[in-house]
């Protein structure tokens, strides 16, 4: 640590990027935001825009090293970092940290993400990765001061996971971001949308509604996505509401699918811990309400610096 006890923390992730300047005391003295996740800058150029971002703090950081999560310890980052397999433990990410050297000569520290293998049945086998989230995780559990906890982390690819005893035993990921950009940018549903955003932060809340009444109650996802169009042809729902009905049949079958399985003991689940800061986090919020679920709320932010600030603790740095 240096004298003035500060530290460098970044979540650096796939299209963006989130730096911290944090005092000994914990507290947050300044931060940064970029749009230059790892997607938009070589790996070469990595070890010098980490100097870039530390040059306004050079005074407060000095020598101090720097503490990394996300993508940037990617295949396509800065470099290559293995995973922990769950369950695992916040120690097991400074443990499994990889450390480099920024272009003026700063120690980095490159924390891993989490691997989850799981048996389906006799030798079939299906696995999950994540990097950066098990960051907020387990930031989040030393924030809220829990051992045991259930999380969703909203975002393009969704998040589930569950913490047990301190550790990450079992976590999911949800393509559910993704998929409602490729429906309406990419498929027929999309041609009869109006005003349709990329993540359904735009959606309106009749369409998003009827949405998850249609997840509660239909039999499967793939069987209800065309009743996006048919709806709207056969005049149950309008043009307009279109795209919040797609966003709540899917955010809808999402929690359907991950409550049996990530909130054991149904009839009283939760709470439900979700962690984000975007504009999908009021729609997980009400849909795990019309679930009759209890939710918690954590900013994205105050988790992941609580776990780079866990991590930096335990490296000792």
């Amino acid at each position: 640590m240096t004298e003035t006890g500060a530290r460098l923390l970044v979540d650096w992730g796939t299209t963006n990027l989130r730096a911290f300047l944090v005092d000994a005391s914990r507290e947050i003295l300044e931060r940064q935001a970029s749009d230059q996740g790892i997607l938009s800058v070589p790996p070469d150029d990595m070890p010098a825009l980490l100097d870039q971002l530390a040059a306004p703090w050079s005074e407060r950081l000095r020598g101090a090293p720097a503490v990394l999560c996300g993508m940037v310890g990617s295949i396509n980052g800065w470099t290559e970092v293995p995973y922990v397999t769950c369950p695992a433990a916040p120690a097991d990410l400074p443990k499994g940290a990889q450390k480099v050297t920024s272009a003026a000569g700063r120690e980095v520290f490159i924390l891993p993400g989490l691997t989850r293998h799981r048996r389906l049945g006799g030798e079939l086998m299906q696995a999950d990765v994540m990097r950066g989230e098990e960051t907020q995780i387990f930031g989040a559990l030393r924030h809220l001061k829990r051992s045991d906890a259930t999380f969703c982390l909203p975002g393009t690819h969704a998040k589930w996971a569950r913490v047990e005893a301190g550790r990450c035993a079992d976590f999911a990921t949800y393509f559910t971001g993704e998929l409602y950009s490729v429906l309406i940018r990419h498929s027929l549903l999309g041609r009869l949308m109006e005003q349709a955003g990329d993540e359904a932060e735009t959606a309106l809340p009749e369409g998003f509604e009827r949405g998850l009444r249609v997840a509660q109650a239909a039999e499967g996802l793939t069987g209800s996505l065309f009743s996006a169009r048919a709806d709207v042809l056969a005049g149950f729902m309008t043009k307009a509401e279109s795209p919040g009905y797609l966003s709540g049949l899917l955010i809808g079958f999402e929690i359907r699918e991950a409550l049996p399985r990530f909130s054991p003991g149904v009839g009283a689940p939760g709470p439900i811990v979700i962690v984000g800061a975007h504009g999908l986090v009021p729609l997980y919020r009400t849909a795990l309400h019309h679930s009759g679920v209890r939710v918690e709320e954590l900013d994205g932010d105050t988790a992941v610096i609580a776990g780079l600030l866990q991590a930096s603790e335990l490296l000792d740095i």
